[in-house]
């Protein structure tokens, strides 16, 4: 009976060590990702609005980069589409700063508009302050001039904002 109950006890340890490797191995989404998305609403003036939602995609927990997508759906007045415009930016934190990897945009126009005067800005340096990435641009159609300005922040911590 001793012999069994050694044997036992040495079974059930090895699995509960077992699963603990398992589990601590592997890795687990951060719980600072906000993959869901934060919305915000911009006045862009003349009627037009724009809804800002900001994702991040999901990332490891020991990962020092991130990537955001700042998409923002503009309407007219009547509620409208207009147009989408997405600025996606990958950043690189540390704890100490960040800093902008990389960026590039993706958008989609309604019959009639044009899409100007595209700009897109970034920290080339990583800095204390953090790391910002922002688009400038501007729609067109007739006589409708839409101001398009989408901005995203990374702190040291990798925290991302909407700015």
């Amino acid at each position: 009976m001793v012999h069994n109950l050694k044997r036992f006890s040495a079974g059930a340890l090895a699995c509960v060590f077992t699963f603990l490797v398992i589990i601590t191995g592997l890795p687990t989404a951060s719980a600072a990702d906000d993959s869901q998305g934060t919305a915000y609403t911009q006045e862009l003036g003349d009627g037009y609005t724009a809804e800002v939602i900001i994702s991040v995609d999901p990332s490891l927990t020991r990962d020092t980069t991130k990537t955001a997508h700042a998409t923002s759906t503009i309407k007219d007045s009547s509620g409208n589409w207009v147009a989408t415009i997405t600025l996606h930016a990958t950043f690189m934190y540390n704890g100490i700063t960040a800093g902008v990897t990389g960026t590039t945009y993706s958008k989609s126009l309604a019959s009639g508009w044009s899409y100007t005067n595209h700009k897109i800005t970034s920290s080339e340096v990583s800095t204390s302050n953090g790391a910002d990435a922002t688009l400038t641009a501007n729609l067109r159609k007739f006589l409708s001039n839409v101001p398009i300005n989408i901005s995203v922040h990374c702190s040291p911590k990798g925290v991302i904002t909407y700015r």
